[in-house]
């Protein structure tokens, strides 16, 4: 069994543990601006957390992808469903890896306000209980790359 299983199988509508996902190695989370998928800057400053894992996984991933692809778009699912991410790139490293940062879920942390998301807040420091490398191989088939 994969060490990150436990974490695949909670109910993301009661979760035990919230997730967040980088490309970068971060001791500490500090609440940030957020931009979204289109580069629009969120109005919050948050440290935007998710209870669905491979969602976690989608961010740790997207923002290399971002930062190696001169064209790209990306679309991101936050209410359970797949894909979990839709995207298009030129360039998708075979090696290509993130991390997700595990916390506990507790009153500190907010649900974002709709019925079905997976999308939570907190709008102070946290540091993880965990923390799992991931690569991409192992999860894409939870993501739909298109090809034009």
């Amino acid at each position: 069994m994969k060490k990150y299983q436990i974490y695949m199988d909670q109910n993301i509508f009661n979760p035990k543990y919230l997730f967040h996902g980088s490309p970068y190695i971060i001791k500490t989370l500090e609440p940030r601006q957020s931009i979204d998928v289109s580069n629009k800057k969120n109005e919050d400053n948050a440290i935007f957390l998710t209870s669905w894992f491979i969602n976690a996984a989608a961010y740790a991933f997207r923002n290399k992808l971002k930062e190696i692809n001169e064209h790209w778009s990306f679309s991101i699912n936050n209410d359970g469903n797949l894909p979990a991410m839709s995207f298009e790139v030129d360039i998708l490293p075979e090696d290509l890896y993130g991390y997700i940062y595990v916390f506990d879920n507790n009153d500190e942390i907010i649900k974002d306000n709709f019925e079905y998301t997976t999308q939570y807040r907190c709008y102070h420091n946290l540091n993880p209980i965990d923390v799992i490398k991931v690569y991409y191989r192992d999860f894409a088939d939870y993501f739909n790359r298109e090809i034009t």
